[in-house]
């Protein structure tokens, strides 16, 4: 009782750690034999950290106050074997300005933080020379924006950081953003002046390393470099042949224009991710692109788009005949790359048949919404979702899966990579409708041109006055205005939070089913895609 009173004091004062060193031994061997027991693979979201540390910290009748340093340690024990396989150079030390000895420090500060003058006041210049020495790159700075910018940057496979329980905190969503694995030592005293830290503590994190260990993880900025060589003329004339028809050239010009390539960086990365030679995997990342541009072509015609990527269509350069046959050239490249790839007979014959299926599911996709376009009537949510999941989430599950197919991983793994890939490609495409919907004054948006949108079936099923009324027009066709009073109803009625609603369903289902996923390296790797990809919020 004397305990959790002088815990509840302290949580007040703002020090969240328990005083007591048994104390925090304890609540740590509870942590490790929970992790065991429950087999948790990071990396957990911060709701799964929360909800975990409250079952872990039973076993010790952890206090809501010890909580927070429960889920520390819960998530210093689920990173443990990932970091200690990490190499000292590609990991961060970040330690706080205010673990200086504000008496005596001689230390220098710069717009970025603290320049130790290794004076030996204080931990900071003996934490920093030991890691240093073991080849960390180090950073004694407050406040997040420097640290993401590093992460951002690719240098950085680990972060080890020394602070507060609030700054902590703070760099979490910072880390997870990038899928970067990471370990915390919370601060023994608050106040943000003269602070104190367990150092033994420290040092043992900081000199963790036990090369090989750690789950292999794709590097997705190297990955994504690789895949942009394999994408210049001189790398697809030897993966193709050489373009002696029209029709080649026009593809191969496709090819080679415009695009963030998410596609191939799928197949790859999950493919290398599982340890494959990553070279091996290059016709069936080709091939995903093939596919891609092709559906790219044959849906600018339908569409009767006449820019893509700030550039001509194709058919609007060549005529629609020729850009119909250069879209089925590249359907035909595709599954030629598949079929002469470096697997074997099975495992060919698997990817092909995992991409034919996608293909089948794009076409009847992109035949539902021009069944619409070409009778358009009130469409519910469900029916344009299940566009999207036939045409987008159809394209993202073709490349995941080839990746995984390539790998020959177990049908769990396959059946949750196919989850992810609905949640992840309906969720690109809901928020594709939201930044359509949002710039629609500044060029023909899907609204306008009247393509089945979330947005759209929101208005179909909304009670809304201005919205029935603006609805009602754009059927009868009378108002050549009708369209944009349409989208101003659906503003003023409030019915963009539903799609943002509906858009947070869906990045939340790509958490829900990664949470599920047992490989670390693909839980991290499928997250670093994802936060590239939505990057952009909305």
């Amino acid at each position: 009782m004397r305990y959790e009173q002088e815990s509840v004091e302290l949580t007040q004062a703002g020090l969240l750690v328990p005083p007591d060193k048994n104390r925090r031994v304890a609540l740590e061997k509870a942590v490790a034999v929970y992790v065991r027991r429950e087999r948790l693979t990071p990396p957990l979201t911060a709701e799964e950290l929360a909800e975990h540390a409250r079952f872990a910290g039973a076993a010790e009748n952890a206090a809501a106050c010890e909580l927070s340093y429960v889920a520390v340690l819960l998530h210093n024990c689920l990173w443990a074997e990932v970091i200690a396989g990490i190499a000292y150079e590609r990991r961060l030390l970040l330690l706080p300005q205010c673990l200086a000895n504000a008496e005596v420090c001689k230390a220098e500060r710069d717009g970025i933080g603290l320049l130790c003058a290794q004076c030996g006041g204080c931990d900071i210049g003996f934490l920093q020379a030991e890691a240093e020495r073991l080849g960390y790159v180090t950073l004694v700075a407050e406040g997040t924006t420097v640290v993401s910018k590093l992460l951002a940057s690719g240098k950085v496979d680990a972060v080890v950081g020394v602070g507060c329980m609030e700054a902590l905190q703070r760099i979490f969503p910072v880390m997870s953003a990038h899928a970067i694995p990471g370990q915390g030592i919370p601060l023994l005293t608050a106040g943000c002046r003269n602070t104190r830290v367990d150092l033994e503590w420290a040092l043992g994190l900081i000199g963790i390393g036990k090369p090989g260990l750690a789950a292999r993880v794709a590097e997705v900025e190297t990955v994504s470099g690789l895949i942009n060589g394999w994408f210049s003329a001189e790398a697809l004339g030897t993966a193709l042949g050489r373009a002696e028809t029209e029709t080649e050239r026009i593809g191969r010009a496709w090819l080679l224009t415009g695009g963030k390539r998410w596609r191939p960086l799928l197949t790859a990365s999950v493919f290398e991710v599982y340890g494959g030679d990553i070279t091996r995997i290059r016709e069936a990342a080709v091939a995903v692109e093939c596919f891609h541009k092709a559906s790219l072509v044959h849906d600018d015609i339908e569409d009767n788009d006449d820019v893509r990527y700030g550039l001509p269509t194709v058919h609007n350069e060549y005529g629609i005949p020729a850009a119909i046959n250069a879209g089925d050239y590249l359907i035909g490249e595709g599954y030629r790359l598949l079929a002469g790839s470096d697997f074997s007979a099975g495992v060919r014959a698997e990817m092909v048949r995992v991409a034919a299926h996608g293909h089948r599911e794009l076409c009847l996709g992109q035949g539902e919404e021009l069944a619409f376009c070409r009778k358009p009537a009130p469409v519910s949510e469900a029916a344009v979702l299940r566009i999207y999941e036939r045409k987008t989430a159809a394209a993202f599950e073709v490349a995941v899966l080839l990746g995984a197919v390539a790998a020959e991983v177990d049908e769990e793994t396959h059946a949750q990579l196919s989850a992810f890939s609905r949640a992840a490609g309906t969720a690109y495409q809901i928020r594709d409708d939201i930044e359509d919907f949002r710039s629609a004054r500044g060029r023909a948006a899907d609204m306008l041109s009247m393509r089945p949108t979330v947005f759209l079936a929101a208005a179909c099923s909304s009670d809304h006055p201005g919205v029935q009324a603006a609805l009602d027009a754009v059927w009868r066709g009378v108002d050549p205005e009708a369209r944009h009073k349409l989208m101003e109803a659906i503003s003023e009625a409030g019915l963009n939070r539903r799609v943002e609603l509906l858009y947070a369903h869906y990045r939340n289902e790509t958490e829900r089913v990664l949470g599920c996923v047992q490989h670390t390296g693909l839980k991290r790797l499928l997250r670093r895609i994802m936060g590239r990809i939505f990057k952009k919020e909305v």
